[in-house]
């Protein structure tokens, strides 16, 4: 009986933490993409600019950038990860490319 609520205990305190790492890898990326985005559309606000689309890079794509608006933040996981980055073109235009980086993995030597 003893292992059993032992075995029901350890389960019940590991399953969110599973459930967790499965599960967050869409979240993040989304809230990484919303967030960039809330950012942009004040910028362009400001600057009386139409609200770019997000392109997916491509290797090889030919970017002219003029001036970086904002690169979407770093995460803490040690994966490879959805990241944005919003620039100025030479003409003035606003552009987003959606790239994969793998992120800093920190203490993971």
């Amino acid at each position: 009986m003893r292992i059993a609520k032992s075995f029901i205990f350890a389960l019940a305190i590991l399953s969110p933490v599973a459930s967790y790492a499965f599960a967050s890898d869409d979240s993040v990326a989304n809230n990484i993409i919303k967030e960039h985005q809330e950012v942009v559309i004040q910028y362009a606000a400001r600057e009386n600019k139409p609200v770019p689309a997000i392109v997916e890079y491509k290797y090889g794509m030919k970017l002219d950038i003029a001036k970086v608006v904002r690169v979407s933040p770093e995460t803490r996981v040690c994966k490879v990860m959805t990241k944005l980055m919003t620039y100025e073109d030479a003409k003035g235009e606003l552009n987003t490319l959606q790239y994969q980086v793998m992120s800093g993995c920190r203490g993971k030597n």
